[in-house]
């Protein structure tokens, strides 16, 4: 079975934010080699996305929330779920931020 894959705009905005981040603080060269890579994960989860481990955050939400690490040193977390034929891509998360449900309110 082949699933349609929809980057959710909080996700879509998460990987803007990112690579402009790696642009102005790393290289665009680091920059685009991780969002190539990251396309690259995100388009294979048009296969076998039940392959990827639940997501701590699953518990605290209520959803089941999965994740596929991406990026040298897998630094970075694709949050998605799986809802009949679709694959929603809900974050883009940085290792180093805080889990989904944990952040203080703004």
């Amino acid at each position: 079975m082949s699933y349609q894959v929809l980057i959710q705009p909080p996700a879509f905005a998460e990987i803007e934010n990112a690579y402009r981040w790696m642009c102005d603080y790393l290289s665009a060269d680091a920059a685009n080699h991780w969002y190539y890579d990251l396309q690259n994960a995100i388009a294979s989860l048009q296969q076998f996305p039940y392959r990827c481990s639940v997501a701590p955050e699953a518990a605290i939400i209520g959803r089941d929330i999965r994740q596929l690490w991406v990026g040298k040193g897998r630094n970075y977390r694709i949050l998605f779920v799986v809802e009949s034929d679709t694959v929603a891509i809900l974050h883009i998360r940085h290792r180093r931020q805080a889990s989904l449900g944990t952040e203080p309110p703004e």
